[in-house]
Protein backbone atom coordinates (compact mmCIF):
# COMPACT_ATOMS: atom_id res chain seq x y z
CA UNK A 1 0.00 0.00 0.00
CA UNK A 2 1.24 3.11 -0.99
CA UNK A 3 -1.01 5.26 1.58
CA UNK A 4 0.16 8.39 2.48
CA UNK A 5 -0.20 11.78 4.68
CA UNK A 6 -1.95 14.45 3.22
CA UNK A 7 -3.35 18.14 4.66
CA UNK A 8 -6.20 20.18 3.73
CA UNK A 9 -7.44 23.54 4.67
CA UNK A 10 -11.15 24.05 5.99
CA UNK A 11 -12.62 26.60 7.75
CA UNK A 12 -11.16 27.40 11.00
CA UNK A 13 -13.72 26.20 13.84
CA UNK A 14 -15.28 23.68 11.33
CA UNK A 15 -12.58 21.00 11.70
CA UNK A 16 -15.10 18.73 13.28
CA UNK A 17 -17.75 19.04 11.03
CA UNK A 18 -15.60 18.26 8.08
CA UNK A 19 -14.30 15.19 9.79
CA UNK A 20 -17.92 13.84 10.86
CA UNK A 21 -19.07 14.89 7.34
CA UNK A 22 -15.86 12.97 5.70
CA UNK A 23 -16.88 10.12 7.64
CA UNK A 24 -20.63 9.78 7.32
CA UNK A 25 -20.44 10.62 3.39
CA UNK A 26 -17.14 9.87 1.62
CA UNK A 27 -16.14 6.45 0.11
CA UNK A 28 -13.91 4.53 3.33
CA UNK A 29 -12.42 2.92 0.17
CA UNK A 30 -10.53 6.23 -1.00
CA UNK A 31 -8.99 6.60 2.85
CA UNK A 32 -8.09 5.08 5.66
CA UNK A 33 -7.49 7.76 8.40
CA UNK A 34 -8.54 11.37 8.94
CA UNK A 35 -6.99 13.63 12.56
CA UNK A 36 -7.37 16.96 13.83
CA UNK A 37 -4.17 17.22 15.67
CA UNK A 38 -4.39 18.51 19.13
CA UNK A 39 -2.14 19.50 21.84
CA UNK A 40 -1.88 19.96 25.70
CA UNK A 41 -2.03 23.17 27.06
CA UNK A 42 -2.27 24.49 30.77
CA UNK A 43 -4.55 27.48 31.45
CA UNK A 44 -4.84 29.57 34.53
CA UNK A 45 -8.14 29.87 36.34
CA UNK A 46 -8.64 31.07 40.17
CA UNK A 47 -5.14 30.61 41.07
CA UNK A 48 -4.94 26.94 39.38
CA UNK A 49 -3.55 25.18 36.27
CA UNK A 50 -6.10 23.02 34.59
CA UNK A 51 -5.70 21.12 31.63
CA UNK A 52 -7.12 21.86 27.78
CA UNK A 53 -6.95 20.13 24.44
CA UNK A 54 -6.75 22.69 21.41
CA UNK A 55 -5.82 22.09 17.84
CA UNK A 56 -2.25 21.96 17.12
CA UNK A 57 -3.24 23.48 13.58
CA UNK A 58 -6.67 25.29 13.20
CA UNK A 59 -8.21 25.14 10.04
CA UNK A 60 -6.39 21.92 8.88
CA UNK A 61 -7.34 18.34 8.83
CA UNK A 62 -4.87 15.34 8.00
CA UNK A 63 -5.87 12.76 6.11
CA UNK A 64 -3.81 9.44 4.77
CA UNK A 65 -4.93 8.07 1.29
CA UNK A 66 -3.14 5.91 -1.11
CA UNK A 67 -5.86 8.10 -3.64
CA UNK A 68 -5.28 11.85 -2.89
CA UNK A 69 -6.70 12.97 -6.67
CA UNK A 70 -10.02 10.42 -6.24
CA UNK A 71 -11.20 11.60 -3.37
CA UNK A 72 -10.08 15.13 -3.66
CA UNK A 73 -12.85 14.84 -6.73
CA UNK A 74 -15.40 12.74 -4.23
CA UNK A 75 -15.00 15.88 -1.90
CA UNK A 76 -16.08 18.60 -4.71
CA UNK A 77 -19.11 16.47 -5.34
CA UNK A 78 -20.29 16.33 -1.79
CA UNK A 79 -21.98 20.00 -1.26
CA UNK A 80 -22.43 19.80 2.53
CA UNK A 81 -18.99 19.70 2.84
CA UNK A 82 -17.06 22.94 4.47
CA UNK A 83 -15.37 24.79 1.50
CA UNK A 84 -11.63 23.88 1.50
CA UNK A 85 -9.84 27.43 1.40
CA UNK A 86 -6.58 28.67 0.58
CA UNK A 87 -4.41 28.86 -2.21
CA UNK A 88 -4.55 25.48 -2.65
CA UNK A 89 -8.24 25.62 -3.72
CA UNK A 90 -10.27 22.12 -2.99
CA UNK A 91 -6.42 20.27 -2.75
CA UNK A 92 -4.95 17.66 -0.59
CA UNK A 93 -1.37 18.58 -0.06
CA UNK A 94 0.94 15.40 0.29
CA UNK A 95 2.54 15.76 4.00
CA UNK A 96 6.44 16.30 3.54
CA UNK A 97 9.13 13.17 5.17
CA UNK A 98 10.63 15.81 7.25
CA UNK A 99 7.29 17.57 8.36
CA UNK A 100 5.53 13.93 9.22
CA UNK A 101 8.55 13.34 11.35
CA UNK A 102 8.24 16.06 13.42
CA UNK A 103 4.06 15.37 13.60
CA UNK A 104 4.99 11.76 14.43
CA UNK A 105 7.36 12.89 17.04
CA UNK A 106 5.10 14.93 18.95
CA UNK A 107 1.75 13.29 17.63
CA UNK A 108 2.78 9.50 17.83
CA UNK A 109 3.46 7.22 14.73
CA UNK A 110 -0.45 7.26 13.89
CA UNK A 111 -0.98 11.24 14.65
CA UNK A 112 -3.15 9.50 17.36
CA UNK A 113 -2.00 11.43 20.37
CA UNK A 114 -2.18 15.01 21.68
CA UNK A 115 1.39 16.79 22.01
CA UNK A 116 2.18 16.34 25.26
CA UNK A 117 3.05 19.38 27.79
CA UNK A 118 6.62 19.42 27.86
CA UNK A 119 8.48 20.16 31.48
CA UNK A 120 10.93 23.14 31.66
CA UNK A 121 13.85 24.13 33.82
CA UNK A 122 14.14 28.18 33.82
CA UNK A 123 17.29 30.22 34.87
CA UNK A 124 17.78 33.20 37.19
CA UNK A 125 16.13 35.20 34.63
CA UNK A 126 13.42 33.58 34.09
CA UNK A 127 14.57 32.10 30.31
CA UNK A 128 13.54 28.55 29.27
CA UNK A 129 17.06 26.70 29.63
CA UNK A 130 15.95 23.33 28.57
CA UNK A 131 12.86 21.40 28.55
CA UNK A 132 12.20 17.31 28.24
CA UNK A 133 9.09 16.24 25.49
CA UNK A 134 8.03 17.95 22.36
CA UNK A 135 10.02 21.11 23.00
CA UNK A 136 13.26 19.05 24.16
CA UNK A 137 14.83 19.60 20.62
CA UNK A 138 13.73 23.67 19.76
CA UNK A 139 14.96 25.47 23.24
CA UNK A 140 17.34 27.36 21.31
CA UNK A 141 14.86 28.66 19.02
CA UNK A 142 11.99 29.98 21.39
CA UNK A 143 11.03 33.01 19.83
CA UNK A 144 8.06 33.67 22.41
CA UNK A 145 7.28 32.51 26.08
CA UNK A 146 5.46 32.78 29.01
CA UNK A 147 5.98 31.04 31.76
CA UNK A 148 2.73 32.56 33.86
CA UNK A 149 0.52 31.12 30.58
CA UNK A 150 2.63 28.10 30.78
CA UNK A 151 3.24 28.00 26.97
CA UNK A 152 6.41 28.91 24.55
CA UNK A 153 6.50 29.57 20.78
CA UNK A 154 9.46 28.05 19.13
CA UNK A 155 10.34 28.27 15.29
CA UNK A 156 10.61 24.86 13.63
CA UNK A 157 10.91 24.40 10.23
CA UNK A 158 7.60 22.44 9.13
CA UNK A 159 5.46 22.47 5.86
CA UNK A 160 8.28 24.11 3.99
CA UNK A 161 8.60 27.60 5.85
CA UNK A 162 9.52 28.60 9.09
CA UNK A 163 6.19 27.97 11.55
CA UNK A 164 5.99 29.67 15.33
CA UNK A 165 4.74 26.72 16.79
CA UNK A 166 3.27 26.91 20.28
CA UNK A 167 4.35 24.17 22.71
CA UNK A 168 2.59 23.94 26.11
CA UNK A 169 4.49 23.73 29.26
CA UNK A 170 4.38 22.85 32.28
CA UNK A 171 7.37 23.58 35.17
CA UNK A 172 8.46 21.15 38.24
CA UNK A 173 6.22 21.50 40.95
CA UNK A 174 3.14 21.94 39.02
CA UNK A 175 0.41 19.92 39.55
CA UNK A 176 -0.37 18.38 36.18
Amino acid sequence: MNEKWHVMRTIPGKESEAVALMESKINRALWQDCRILKKQQLFRTQGRYLLSRKDMFPGYIFVRTEFPDELRDELRKARQFPQLVGSQMEELVPVEKDDLLFLEKVCGKELTHDMRLSTVQVDEAGLVRSASGALKSYVGRITRQRLRHRYVTAEVLLFNRRENVLFGIRMDGDPV
